[in-house]
């Protein structure tokens, strides 16, 4: 078996990024002797660095939303200087590709869409399977036909984990975490009532509530602290994504709506409670045998909405807070 070299256009969600370590898995199972380089953006390094099976990590930094081109052409012949034997897409945009125009790599991977078969001669329908399927697929060569889906794992630091909770005087033991945002918008949240009362119920009998999340969640995890006097300990906005690994790692239960960090934590195969509203459970759920899903699985969902086109958000409202309460303290006195 010869020695390959890869390089991988990594995605830019958090929760897709963990779920390509499948794809990585695969690619060491595919040629053990394969090197696999990752192009991460600038706020994914930290995650992307936990991966046992990335050789490398290229930071990147384009603009969201905008061409970049200089950069990218710049970075394509900047990969021509290393001899890739194949690049594979993980993001759908057509602007990404000039990434690889003086590359050179002649094997190119990726799915179709925005007239993308002009740069990749190994192209597969984007379909609406699970995500991480799709991503796995891309393994696929002749000799290796039938890659298989492998549950992200991520290691975590158990040292740094608690150094980090430490210097903020965070208890580190009976650590419930709550993750109350999510970036897509409101469809996607747990009404924070629910999340409030929850939190409430654990902190009555004895449980540490840390709340965590991007800058961005600091207004809803603020209001759910609210909703317990104040009595949630909260780093929101304040971590790195290494960070986070390695205190979600520490936990002994992690909340959260459909979001990247729902990924981590189930990468870290902790017990976690993720709730569904807008989403579909079938299409990125928590890849862990310690998830409780919450989906209700209405006739009006999931919709894919940012905001219920229907005003009533029953796929939402009518999840029963107290039962979960009553799980998380049955499970954890277990």
């Amino acid at each position: 078996m010869r020695r390959e070299k890869i390089i991988i256009f990594g995605p830019s969600w958090v929760g897709d990024m963990v779920m390509a370590k499948s794809l990585f898995t695969n690619l060491k199972k595919r040629n053990p002797l394969c090197e696999i380089h990752l192009i991460a953006p600038n706020w994914s390094v930290g995650l992307a660095e936990k991966f046992d099976e990335v050789d490398k990590v290229i930071k990147t930094s384009f603009a969201h939303g905008k061409l970049d081109l200089l950069k990218r052409l710049q970075l394509s012949i900047q990969l021509r200087k290393n001899k890739y034997d194949e690049c594979i897409f993980l993001v759908n945009s057509f602007k990404s590709l000039f990434s690889i125009m003086f590359s050179a790599i002649p094997l190119r991977t990726g799915f179709d869409g925005e007239f993308r078969r002009f740069f990749l001669n190994n192209s597969y329908k984007n379909t609406k399977n699970p995500t991480v399927e799709k991503f796995v697929q891309l393994s696929a060569s002749k000799n290796y036909k039938n890659p298989k889906i492998i549950n992200p794992h991520l290691k975590f630091s158990k040292a740094q984990g608690i150094s980090f909770l430490k210097v903020r005087k965070i208890p580190t033991k009976k650590l419930i975490i709550i993750a109350g945002g999510a970036e897509f918008g409101p469809a996607k949240i747990l009404p924070l009532e629910k999340y409030g009362y929850i939190a409430t119920k654990l902190l009555n009998n004895g449980l540490n509530i840390l709340l965590v999340g991007s800058s961005n969640d600091q207004y809803v995890n603020n209001q759910i602290n609210q909703f317990t006097n104040n009595r949630c300990y909260d780093i929101t906005g304040q971590t790195s994504l290494s960070n986070i690994v390695d205190v979600i790692g520490l936990s002994s239960y992690f909340l959260s709506n459909d979001s990247g960090l729902m990924h981590i934590a189930a990468a870290l195969n902790v017990n976690q409670e993720s709730f569904f509203g807008s989403s579909d459970p079938k299409n990125t759920p928590p890849m862990n045998i310690n998830a409780q899903i919450n989906y209700l699985n209405l006739e009006c969902s999931p919709c894919f909405k940012r905001n219920c086109p229907l005003g009533h958000f029953d796929c939402m409202n009518l999840i029963n807070e107290k039962e979960i309460a009553d799980r998380i303290l049955c499970k954890i006195k277990k």
